[in-house]
């Protein structure tokens, strides 16, 4: 196409880029916001290109008309350490082949592509590049007030006998042997074996957790830790009440450790009334060992459990890509035995 071309995003592109960042991300604000931006795209910690920021804008006729940003991380897959690129803000104006263009870019950065939460037309593109995919991430959920769960969300009786033995069946006493931190050590590698040697992974180091969830503008993220094992954790308001939802969006806690595990987090939320607590995981292994302590996947009801709360919805969940080498060639991907959550790439970014 004529006068279009990729290009890295520069400091000086930052105020036509933010200005169409008010209508592409209107509903997200943070986008807009300079440490923010910065945070994602320059002070990571494992940076994929040698430019400002890891960002990709697409110019036609002098104009930004799309996006891509990128997030390089170490992760460990089949006994080897290797360097993967998450995908951010894929965005083309016209959806003409600028969204292409971007994404080739980007692939040439990098050889271990992993995206989250893209439409049917990108799914499409990855079905031609024979890319394997899942329709969306696993999601465990627990009902910590069960009648407040059922009155709330509009379930009938066929969904109340689920509701209630979740409830039932979630540890609500015995914590305190956790220890709520506010940093790791940046040389914490965490490890989660004990669910299984072969699970693939994106590196959990204290150097990334940290930037990750501490260090991000304007977020408040909560960790417990005890005995080499951790969670991480955020409080969410439901819209247009006093309640509010636990969103967990780490997990390494073992079975034996579980139950005072989830009773410390809970008394740690108290003050915010929470009726709901999940888990958008792609482990299997980690799904069936909380399904012994109160959480169900997301298909145990007959209507939906919401996965949204401002306002409450249901998205149908996050699809997920990977594409690791031989590229463009039939692969097989056991995505129930990689550990990739809804804290991966950028799904859980607060926006309003």
């Amino acid at each position: 196409m004529s006068g279009q071309g990729v290009e890295f995003c520069r400091e000086q592109d930052l105020p036509e880029l933010f200005e169409r960042f008010a209508d592409w991300y209107r509903f997200n604000p943070r986008m807009r916001e300079r440490d923010y931006f910065d945070w994602q795209f320059k002070h990571a910690p494992h940076r994929l290109a040698d430019s400002e920021y890891d960002f990709l804008i697409l110019r036609e006729g002098g104009a930004i008309k799309g996006c891509l940003g990128f997030t390089g991380f170490e992760f460990e897959h089949e006994g080897r350490t290797a360097t993967g690129g998450w995908t951010h803000n894929w965005y083309a104006q016209d959806r003409r082949d600028g969204g292409l263009a971007l994404l080739l870019r980007f692939m040439e950065l990098v050889d271990n592509r992993f995206i989250i939460r893209f439409n049917d037309n990108t799914a499409r593109v990855f079905s031609l590049l024979k890319v394997p995919m899942v329709a969306a991430l696993p999601r465990w959920w627990a009902a910590i007030d069960a009648e407040a769960c059922l009155d709330l969300f509009k379930f009938g009786k066929q969904d109340a006998r689920v509701i209630l033995q979740s409830a039932g069946d979630l540890p609500t006493s015995g914590g305190g042997g956790e220890q709520e931190i506010a940093q790791f050590d940046p040389s914490d590698d965490f490890s989660i074996s004990h669910y299984g040697r072969d699970i693939a992974r994106a590196k959990r180091t204290g150097h990334y957790l940290n930037w990750r969830y501490f260090d991000i503008p304007r977020h408040n993220y909560r960790a417990i830790r005890s005995a080499g094992q951790f969670a991480i954790f955020r409080v969410e308001p439901v819209m247009g009440s006093s309640v509010s939802v636990i969103r967990i969006l780490e997990w390494t806690f073992d079975a034996a450790l579980t139950p005072r595990a989830l009773a410390s987090i809970m008394n740690v939320a108290k003050d915010r009334r929470p009726i709901l607590m999940d888990f958008h995981c792609s482990c299997e292994p980690i799904g069936r060992s909380i399904e012994h302590f109160g959480f169900v996947r997301q298909d145990a009801t007959t209507k939906p459990m919401p996965d949204l709360f401002r306002p409450t919805n249901y998205s149908g969940g996050n699809a997920i890509a990977i594409d690791l080498p031989p590229h463009r060639s039939e692969r097989l991907i056991d995505f129930t035995n990689w550990y990739i959550t809804s804290g991966d790439s950028d799904v859980d970014r607060i926006k309003l």
